[in-house]
């Protein structure tokens, strides 16, 4: 008999939760502050991705992820935030009474065994995870890349934050003398709507390029889509011009953060700094709101890397999972390192794609 909090096995299926694993989840996103809407839209739309829920001997929900999974050549999660859900950026959450750690290392181990090569889990480390790396056949690299933030609490007022960027106030002007307007919306947007804020985020993607690029169109209009017209707790700051919008960037609403979550561009036209406009707009949200921070996950542009808190920023991992030996052997260091340099160095802000290995284990 497996004791009780402990994982028996790990079921892998695109099965939304049921209202009863939806109940016994919910504490531990109170207890952690992450809005609750978060389990209706796990997992995400789309034919790449899967939830994966560890169960005891008895069947009883312990614990329960999202995945992004090409078979049998990869398998990608990762957390740049609580907020970044759309597509496999989520986290894992638990029951009460679940053993954290090792739910955590059955959920790892099941995303390994689903990669030919070595399943990726890109981002944050959290306590949880660490804890379970122990338990798992890994190899862990701490890049150069950061998560940013920038900390509310500290102004009374947006004017406040203001004050202190010279270059944001100019380019704000340099917005509206344009014509640029910025709007806030809460909650689910109508499919039409929903439909334009794709339309930014399949064009900004294929700008930047890069692997996976013939799974973009489902991945913004699938994906993206059925966030833009569920998710209850999005806050959607967009701008437009002479009737069009020209900048996008939804975030979720938590207990005290506002999170970044998905956005995008016009890339056809000269936009007028309308980036610079959403981060002022989701800097006053959050005072009037009385959130502590809006979070940005990881540093990709200058925008973000020159308004985020430079001094409160936390580390990005890349996490490997090998489901054999074999794997372990062939993926080696030397090729992780070199295989992440080629595909993220120079392509970001603030980082050159370096990586350094602090943690292996070759025998789970």
């Amino acid at each position: 008999m497996v004791e009780r909090g402990k994982p028996a096995r790990v079921i892998v299926s695109a099965e939304p939760l049921r209202p009863d694993e939806r109940l016994a989840l919910q504490p531990d996103l109170a207890q952690r502050g992450i809005a609750p809407s978060m389990l209706d839209v796990i997992p995400p739309a789309g034919r790449y991705f899967q939830l994966l829920r560890a169960v005891d001997a008895r069947d009883e929900l312990l614990g329960v992820t999202s995945l992004m999974s090409f078979r049998p050549f990869v398998s990608i999660k990762q957390i740049l935030g609580e907020g970044n859900h759309v597509g496999w950026d989520t986290t894992t959450y638990y029951t009460d009474g679940a053993d954290r750690p090792q739910v955590a290392a059955a959920l790892l181990r099941a995303m390994a065994q689903r990669s030919m090569y070595s399943a990726m889990f890109f981002g944050r480390i959290d306590d949880d995870v660490r804890a379970a790396l122990p338990l798992v056949r890994h190899r862990l690299l701490e890049t150069d890349y950061r998560l940013g933030q920038i900390n509310c609490s500290r102004y009374a007022t947006a004017d406040e934050f203001l004050a202190l960027h010279k270059r944001l106030r100019r380019h704000l002007r340099d917005h509206a003398k344009a014509g640029g307007t910025v709007r806030v919306l809460e909650g689910p947007v109508q499919p039409s709507l929903a439909r334009d804020f794709s339309d930014l985020v399949f064009a900004t993607y294929r700008h930047h390029g890069g692997m996976g690029r013939w799974q973009f169109k489902e991945y913004a209009y699938r994906v993206c889509g059925a966030f833009f017209t569920t998710c209850r707790d999005a806050v959607h700051i967009f701008t437009e011009n002479e009737g069009s919008i020209t900048g996008l960037q939804s975030f979720v609403r938590h207990r005290d953060r506002l999170e970044l979550s998905e956005g995008g561009f016009d890339r056809s036209r000269d936009t007028h700094h309308a980036y610079e406009a959403i981060i002022a707009e989701s800097v006053g949200y959050a005072i009037s709101n009385g959130l502590g921070s809006v979070g940005y996950g990881g540093i990709w542009n200058a925008t973000k890397d020159r308004y985020s808190d430079p001094d409160d920023r936390d580390k990005i991992y890349l996490l490997l999972l090998y489901g054999n030996g074999l794997q372990y052997r062939l993926v080696g260091e030397r090729l992780s390192k070199w295989g992440f340099r080629t595909y993220f160095g120079g392509r970001f802000a603030g980082a050159s794609g370096s990586a350094t290995v602090v943690s292996r284990q070759p025998h789970p």
